[in-house]
């Protein structure tokens, strides 16, 4: 059994394809994001964000339809993602003596056992991280996500014209930025956007992640202090709790001057993940369009 792939090669979620795709499309039932990148890792067209909260599917995907024809991009093929909420990332150990029949019945009964305990239908995928000679263990992510979700997002992707080549996870396109920027192991990301704040954590060991409750959309138009303190106070807990080090905060958040200084001063921070030519909303479109840029 093959126990490395290459480093931007994390599970995708169904319909995998061989194929080779500097387009993607980061999207939510909020907003939408689309990014073409060139061999140079380099924006084709300026990248384009949508909120689309208060349109319908219908209209949803009347939207891309536009914008595909708007940039020749029908018949293209993109890489997207399943956001955090619409999935689960699962990480298991299992010893490294089992035979490969063996380690597959474990692994087969570790997904029914973790996929029997969300109620909607789901799809799966799993990857065996790299393993070092004289390691105990065979070390396993899989990734969950809801079969709704994939549905919509190939209703609307494919109803506008355009082809699916791989489907992510969106805390693995945030560890995937990490490997791709070859950022010391082990290491924690921080990711803020709109709606959701997601701690990524990376090491040799295994992957683990947690959601904290933060809308920083809200935020951004009421300068709640109440709703930025609480976040700030859970990610610190969250941060003491599992030992994390190496920290960097990357998402729209990191554009915010008044929010960063605060993050700054309560958090172990190493550093921002500046996008440079791109604005910090593109940080998950940047990392997909890469990764389908090497495929």
């Amino acid at each position: 059994m093959k126990l490395t792939l290459p480093k931007i090669s994390l599970p995708s979620l169904s319909f995998k394809k061989k194929t080779t795709s500097g387009l993607s499309i980061h999207m939510t039932d909020k907003f939408l994001r689309l990014l073409q990148l060139n061999r140079e890792e380099k924006p084709v067209f300026p990248p384009i964000e949508e909120m689309w909260e208060d349109l319908s599917d219908v209209e949803k995907k009347k939207k891309l339809t536009e914008i595909a024809s708007k940039y020749n991009l029908s018949g293209s093929t993109v890489i997207t993602c399943v956001p955090a909420d619409e999935g689960l990332l699962k990480f298991q150990k299992l010893p490294s003596r089992m035979s490969n029949k063996d380690l597959m019945e474990a692994l087969n009964w570790f997904i029914n056992v973790e996929t029997s305990q969300i109620k909607e239908n789901t799809v799966h995928d799993y990857y065996f991280l790299e393993s070092k000679p004289g390691d105990k263990y065979i070390r396993v992510v899989v990734a969950i996500a809801r079969t709704d979700f994939i549905n919509k997002l190939k209703d609307i992707i494919e109803g506008a014209g355009l082809k699916i080549g791989i489907v992510d996870y969106e805390v693995i396109s945030i560890i995937n930025y990490g490997l791709h920027k070859q950022l010391p192991v082990p290491f924690s990301i921080l990711y803020v956007d709109y709606y959701e704040a997601i701690l990524a954590y990376y090491s040799e060991g295994g992957i683990s992640y947690n959601k904290i409750n933060f809308n920083y959309k809200y935020y951004m138009d009421n300068r709640d202090k109440d709703i930025f303190n609480s976040f700030v106070i859970e990610t610190r807990n969250t941060v003491v709790i599992n030992e994390l080090s190496n920290i960097y905060v990357a998402g729209p958040i990191i554009a915010d001057e008044e929010a960063m200084e605060e993050i700054m001063v309560n958090l172990p921070v190493l550093g921002i993940l500046d996008l440079e030519e791109l604005p910090p909303n593109f940080f998950i479109p940047y990392i997909l369009s890469v990764r389908g840029l090497e495929e």
